[in-house]
């Protein structure tokens, strides 16, 4: 599994290389960036998803933190991985913009290092959960995305516990229809009843997805 790093992007060497030094003296995995186009230019490197957060400096050149934070939120990464601000300026506009966009946190210089310290480790504990969280939305949708589109849109009536001739009328199908749509959605998503399927839909619904509500029905 990939160890979780603090990728830290501060155009100061000074205080880059002190939060860098100090995070390993707690042995947290760390990279360095000296200004947001050469963070952004490792990240478009990747060739295999990463896991971590982002530490910037908010006023940096010729990039600065809150446009390094929009570049993340565009790439996807802005909601997989935390981003922590750093500002020496008390910039209180900037902070509340960087955290209606996300931001987990934001400081302001001069911090306590024990202080900083736990805020990293609470935010890549925030990460862990996170990740945790859209694994778990990706693993649904390819999984829903083996059924076919009336399949799910009978799941919910098959969730409700409906009887399959009440799903059948409604559906405007056969009762053998649905009786094959439900086998193949139980197998498909390895559930064995409709309470399992109802759970399975609410965590569904929970991590994003968006499943139908029911189907109306037939007139």
């Amino acid at each position: 599994m990939t160890t979780p790093t603090i990728y830290l992007c501060d155009d100061d060497e000074g205080v880059r290389s002190s939060i860098a030094f100090l995070l390993r003296q707690h042995d947290l995995n760390v990279l360095t960036y000296a200004s947001g186009p050469e963070l952004l230019a490792a990240l478009d490197a990747w060739t295999t998803p990463q896991r971590g957060i982002f530490v910037l400096d908010v006023r940096m050149e010729p990039l600065s933190g809150l446009q390094v934070h929009d570049a993340l939120i565009s790439r996807g990464l802005g909601t997989r991985m935390p981003v922590l601000f750093l500002s020496g300026h008390g910039d209180i506009p900037m902070a509340v913009a960087a955290m209606a966009k996300g931001a987990f946190h934001f400081v302001e210089k001069p911090y306590a290092d024990d202080a900083l310290v736990q805020l990293m480790e609470r935010a890549l504990e925030q990460e862990v959960q996170w990740h945790a969280r859209m694994a778990r939305h990706d693993a649904m949708l390819q999984l829903i995305a083996g059924l076919s589109r009336q399949q799910v849109r009978l799941m919910p009536l098959v969730a409700a516990g409906e009887l399959n001739k009440t799903i059948a009328w409604k559906m405007e199908l056969s009762v053998r229809t649905v009786e094959e749509h439900r086998r193949k959605i139980f197998e498909r998503l390895n559930v064995h009843s409709a309470a399992e399927l109802a759970t399975l839909l609410a965590e569904a619904r929970a991590a994003g997805i968006d499943i139908p509500q029911g189907t109306p029905p037939a007139t």
